[in-house]
């Protein structure tokens, strides 16, 4: 119960808190003359009750274990793990995430996350060209990328055929065309870059879309139909491999074998499950059942979706069915229409987090910012810095000189591409950065000590004069409490560089300006966090105290539950009682398909015959007539065996629509489990013993108080 405590508290933060006025901010109690508000304990106590009501024992059981949870977080702090780096390290971490909902337009990412879920009630099969330039392309390439995409349109809509026009020299630009015409299959929103599910979802079945530019280039998208959203659905199968390079018999022969499953599967003398661990050739599903992860459209092959989501109930069974990886049998387990909003939003906030709609979120985000902050830019000081600026700034990452070493200056270096080399400057080696070395192989270069190798030395980029810059304090923006010069400019613009294309330098440096006052804007109110919304400030609270419970109670309880192998041994030999095998039976299990096979291996049985030599003559004709299963086994894996004391042949049993007989060895009567198979359950009770005692041991060291007026007064 603690544990699920702890979890709650620490995982349960995720949900935003109600925040607290201050007149909640009473003081509740103390635990070691710390003392802790009403509010905290409301926080934390509603929501993890939401539905509950209030009451005066309600509270009082919560209480009891908060102020665990708090005698835990107040040793972790006595013991100092509030001051080491990787709890620092960890929080700061779980800080930014929980920040991040805070950093965008609510409002707006409300809207967006409305529309992707409208979508989502249409799936959308689409084919589209691709004509690629990149997001930092200059306006020329640009240019000829968006006539060669709008000739391509053109060539359509006068009636070429759009996969053709995809295929042909000098059409789409995606790789895959070539074989499938641009055919891109069903897909739903938020499985393509947002522009492109824009225009896929606002052009009409049987048109082609305008051209549409997104990070990749320009596309035009023809939209070959729409239809309502499946939903998802999660299946077994079975599958026999069969390619378009198996010989006619290897491919006849996987027919044959499939129908025969599925004989055996519609005349139930097989389980699903059972046909899949036996028969089915996809390794990574037979050993679960042919269980498969529940998936939606574009999850899967066109072929294995389209009979999956044929079958109506749960337990259907498909006909047999090929696809390019073989002959597969499909068997619904569990149908999940399209979710409502309520149930989608968790996902869609989440996928818009990642989606380049973001962006969108983000860039309004700052906008109402800067308003807020009354950020005020000066533009004359930014474009002052332009003279600052040269074209050595795109070369970041360069080879600007190639410098021959000879061997013998260099010797005991061994040489390989990467390594830091010397290199030669007015004949003295100073150190140098390589990108590549042209030599010989250092072996061949100890038999002419004479050679040389290059040295190729890199650019480090431009780095603006210090001096010049002591005169250039203006600002360029400022914003409540805060102001940002010319020099912090600078050394953005500096810390920012790298290779890149050249551009004009005025282009560039304003570029460069957008993005520094976005990322102080940002940096301003993430600062600020905590004093403009309580709930965040208490959710912060909550982590930092969970962190800190987490690690504690790892140390006290669960690591040392797992390590302490004496006191888990002690305290198995102490319980032992409480882990007990129930009535075992030892047996060989015959599992006959009907009741003739059972004759016949009853008979054989009685003849001596065993394992292989039994299933080799039953199974001639069919090899899903016996399957022998032998081992120890209790009445809840067997039902069947209960109650049985004879040695021998059992009676035939009617298991799963097939017959069982049941060749019994012995009866073994309870007794405990060893600890090596019971040290789950021991563990964790070990575990549970620990906690109590530890709890006590806390409970004696810190004093604590409680108001319970203050207690009663929740509602």
């Amino acid at each position: 119960m603690q544990r699920k405590f702890i979890m709650a508290l620490f995982l349960g933060a995720l949900v935003g808190t109600s925040a607290m006025g201050q007149g909640d901010d009473a003081v509740l109690l103390t635990v070691d003359g710390k003392p802790v508000t009403k509010s905290e304990f409301e926080a934390i106590y509603k929501k993890n009750n939401k539905d509950a009501p209030v009451t005066p024992e309600a509270l009082n059981e919560y209480l009891d274990l908060f102020i665990n949870y708090k005698l835990k977080v107040r040793e972790a702090e006595v013991e100092g793990l509030d001051t080491v780096a990787k709890f620092k390290t960890e929080l700061d971490g779980y800080r930014k995430q929980l920040a991040r909902p805070y950093l965008i337009d609510r409002e707006l990412n409300d809207q967006l996350m409305k529309e992707a879920y409208d979508r989502m009630g249409t799936e959308v099969r689409a084919s589209h060209i691709l004509v690629q330039v990149g997001p930092d392309a200059s306006p020329e390439d640009t240019l000829v990328a968006f006539k060669k995409v709008s000739a391509l349109r053109a060539r359509v809509i006068g009636g070429e055929d759009f996969a053709t026009v995809a295929r042909s020299k000098g059409g789409s630009d995606d790789p895959s065309a070539a074989k499938n015409g641009g055919d891109l299959g069903w897909f739903s929103a938020l499985q393509m870059v947002y522009p492109f599910e824009t225009a896929a979802y606002n052009t009409k079945a049987g048109e082609v879309s305008a051209p549409v530019r997104t990070r990749f280039g320009y596309h035009i998208i023809k939209v070959v139909g729409k239809r309502p959203a499946r939903g998802q659905i999660r299946v077994a199968h079975v599958m026999l491999r069969a390619t378009e390079n198996d010989t006619t018999g290897r491919s006849a022969d996987a027919e044959r074998r499939i129908r025969e499953v599925h004989t055996q599967l519609l005349a139930k003398r097989i389980t699903f499950a059972d046909a899949a661990l036996k028969y089915s050739e996809d390794e990574s599903s037979s050993g679960k059942g042919g269980e498969l992860p529940m998936f939606g459209t574009g999850k899967m092959i066109e072929e294995f979706e389209d009979a999956s989501f044929a079958l109506k109930a749960d337990g259907d069974i498909s006909e047999p069915f090929r696809t390019r990886f073989g002959w597969h049998i499909v068997q619904r387990l569990e149908y999940k229409a399209p979710p409502t909003f309520d149930e989608a939003k968790g996902e869609l906030k989440s996928k818009i987090g990642r989606d380049s709609r973001a962006d969108i979120t983000r860039k309004a985000y700052l906008e109402r910012l800067k308003k807020d902050y009354h950020f005020t830019p000066y533009t004359k000081d930014v474009k002052a810095l332009y003279k600052m600026v040269d074209t050595t700034i795109f070369l970041k990452g360069t080879a600007i000189t190639d410098t021959l070493i000879r061997k013998d200056v260099t010797e005991g270096i061994v040489m390989h591409k990467g390594m830091r080399y010397k290199r030669e400057i007015n004949g003295t080696l100073e150190a140098g950065k390589v990108v590549n070395v042209r030599s010989r192989k250092y072996d061949d270069m100890q038999k002419n000590p004479t050679d040389t190798v290059v040295i190729r030395d890199v650019n480090e980029g431009w780095a603006y004069d210090r001096a010049k810059a002591k005169v250039l304090a203006k600002p360029v923006f400022t914003m409540d409490g805060a102001s940002f010069s010319q020099t912090d400019l600078l050394n953005y613009i500096e810390s920012k560089q790298r290779r890149e294309s050249t551009r004009p330098i005025g282009a560039y440096v304003d570029e460069r300006f957008t993005q520094f006052v976005d990322d102080k804007v940002l940096e301003f109110e993430d600062a600020n966090l905590e004093k403009k919304y309580p709930e965040f400030r208490m959710l912060m609270k909550e982590y930092r105290d969970g962190i800190l419970l987490f690690e504690l109670t790892d140390q006290k309880v669960w690591s040392k539950a797992v390590k302490d192998t004496v006191g888990l041994d002690n305290y198995y030999q102490a319980n032992k009682t409480v882990y007990m095998y129930p009535t075992r039976y030892e047996a060989d299990l015959y599992d006959c398909a009907n009741t003739d096979v059972a004759k016949q291996v009853r008979s054989l049985v009685k003849k001596g015959k065993r394992g292989a030599d039994l299933t080799d003559v039953v199974n001639k004709t069919s090899a899903l007539n016996l399957t022998i299963d032998s081992g120890i086994f209790s009445e809840e894996d067997k039902p069947y065996l209960k109650g049985n004391v004879q040695p021998g042949l059992s009676t035939n049993y009617e298991v799963n629509g097939r017959v069982v007989i049941a060749d019994l060895k012995s009866v073994v009567p309870p007794s405990p489990k060893p600890l090596n198979e019971a040290r789950g359950l021991v563990t964790a009770a070990y575990q549970d013993q620990l906690e109590k005692d530890w709890i006590k041991e806390l409970r004696a060291k810190y004093p604590v108080v409680v108001n319970k007026d203050v207690l009663q007064s929740i509602r």
